[in-house]
């Protein structure tokens, strides 16, 4: 593979070039032209040949030195990468456009999702009242599992756990604190249901797990923080319940329709974390799993501030309850209407913020 070195050489000093600026030009055009010629052979053979052909023109020109030599190399390497370095740069524009189109098909599926289960819920509100106990709670636990199917509370998870080991100096308080919040909005969409609460719990602590068994250096900061974020968000929620009950308009207590559910729930809320945490466990590597165990086991004075909590939201919903019983038949229906509202915008203003979390820290990491 010869290079012409000294053609291109002789026409640089034809074009008024003199000194290294002709060496040079003869270099750079030389090379290009040769990688033009032999473009099929592989990078080492190509690079092995030309450099070979380099030395022994180079030294019927002038002295060789290292500047001059690097400069060469220099050109070569360029001119090998240069082709597939704007087919990388077309691709990066294409994946940009793709990811841009994809976040509006994504968008665009979220808010027909949203459209369909309007209707659902608006069909359900003209059936008769006996059976919008059924069509509600049907309509819960499948929108449960539709926007879970969107991996919305998987993403978040991820988004903000990611972002948490990125920037916080205290791995553990901030996952704790993220975590809490998470939890938090993911609770207050709507009924605290058993199923409810165990699908969302192990959502987040399954996506905490994975991010815990890819760091192994930072698992038990990242593990502790989730567990003890899920019961700060726990008992944050049953105080919050609590309150609505306490202070509340009698109006606003009818939303949890089944009373027993509700009051199962709490009765067991401590014992029902336990079974996720240790079902949690059971899915996860040895390593993981001992983490996960280990907390369950430390954890016990929170979950005692968890029962306390539950407990005494049970005496107050038993007051309220008999209370209602009072005035149901007059105006249960109305009470039902104005909860199923309220509870829809709540749901929807904290869905809305746990997306703006992630959609944050997906424009910062682009």
């Amino acid at each position: 593979m010869d290079l012409e070195l000294k053609s291109y050489y002789e026409r640089a000093l034809q074009n008024g070039l003199g000194g290294n600026g002709a060496l040079e030009d003869a270099i750079e055009k030389s090379i290009e032209a040769a990688v033009h010629r032999y473009g099929g052979a592989s990078a080492r053979n190509l690079s092995e040949s030309l450099c070979e052909s380099l030395e022994r023109e180079l030294s019927q020109i002038a002295d060789v030195d290292e500047e001059i030599l690097q400069y060469a190399f220099e050109r070569l390497i360029e001119s090998v990468q240069k082709p597939k370095e704007k087919e990388i740069e077309r691709l990066i524009v294409e994946i940009d456009r793709l990811r841009r189109h994809l976040n509006t098909e994504e968008e665009e599926l979220q808010r027909r999702l949203r459209e369909l289960f309007v209707g659902i819920e608006a069909a359900g509100e003209k059936i008769e009242p006996q059976r919008r106990d059924i069509w509600k709670e049907a309509l819960e636990n499948t929108e449960l599992g539709h926007v879970e199917g969107l991996g919305i509370l998987t993403e978040t998870t991820e988004a903000a756990l990611v972002a948490a080991l990125e920037e916080a100096e205290d791995i553990e308080t901030s996952v704790r604190e993220v975590i809490r919040q998470i939890t938090h909005k993911a609770l207050g969409e709507g009924i605290l249901s058993a199923a409810r609460i165990r699908a969302i719990l192990t959502t987040i602590l399954m996506k905490a797990s994975e991010l815990a068994e890819a760091t192994p250096n930072l698992a038990k900061e990242i593990i502790h923080g989730a567990v003890y974020g899920i019961n700060d968000a726990l008992i944050s929620t049953v105080k919050q319940l609590k309150n609505q009950l306490n202070f509340a308009p009698d109006e606003q207590e009818a939303g949890h329709q089944n009373w027993d559910e509700l009051m199962r729930m709490l009765s067991r809320s401590d014992e029902l974390y336990k079974e996720i945490i240790n079902d949690v466990a059971s899915r996860n590597s040895s390593f993981v799993k001992d983490i996960l165990l280990g907390c369950s086991d430390v954890i016990g004075d929170q979950f005692a501030e968890l029962k306390r909590i539950s407990n005494e939201t049970i005496e107050i919903a038993k007051k309220r309850l008999s209370a209602l019983a009072k005035g149901a038949a007059i105006r249960g229906a109305e009470i039902k209407e104005q909860l199923t509202s309220e509870a829809k915008r709540l749901g929807e203003k904290a869905w809305k913020k746990a997306l703006e979390m992630a959609e944050a820290y997906k424009g910062k990491k682009r």
